[in-house]
């Protein structure tokens, strides 16, 4: 029945439906965890040298803020270097069609002539 078969969308939780983009967006996933781990380990090593909170906190965050999406565009950087010089090492195509080929028309017409 129809209302057996329900779409995708449908079917998904709310953990898939967040999580998603993590799974589909090459280098989220990389950019998020570098930028947690280096905030976090500068919040934490920054409260142990000076026992405030607010300043650990913030420390933290502004780090996760910094790092994470420069993580994230050098990572698609990276990418983009790699698939261009992918497609620069790659042999051009030939033509269909060279003017020193036997079975061609006009070459034919020409040497006729």
């Amino acid at each position: 029945m129809a209302s057996d078969e329900l779409d995708d969308d449908q079917k998904k939780g709310l953990f898939s439906k967040v999580t998603e983009p993590f799974h589909t967006v090459p280098c989220t996933r990389t950019a998020y965890l570098h930028g947690f781990a280096s905030g976090l380990l500068s919040g934490v090593s920054t409260f142990l040298f000076t026992s405030n909170v607010r300043k650990a906190s913030n420390l933290g965050v502004v780090t996760f803020a910094l790092i994470m999406p420069g993580s994230f565009f050098y990572c698609r950087w990276k990418n983009f270097k790699k698939e261009l010089e992918k497609q620069r090492s790659t042999p051009a195509t030939i033509a269909p069609w060279r003017p020193d080929d036997e079975s061609s028309d006009v070459t034919n017409e020409m040497k006729e002539t």
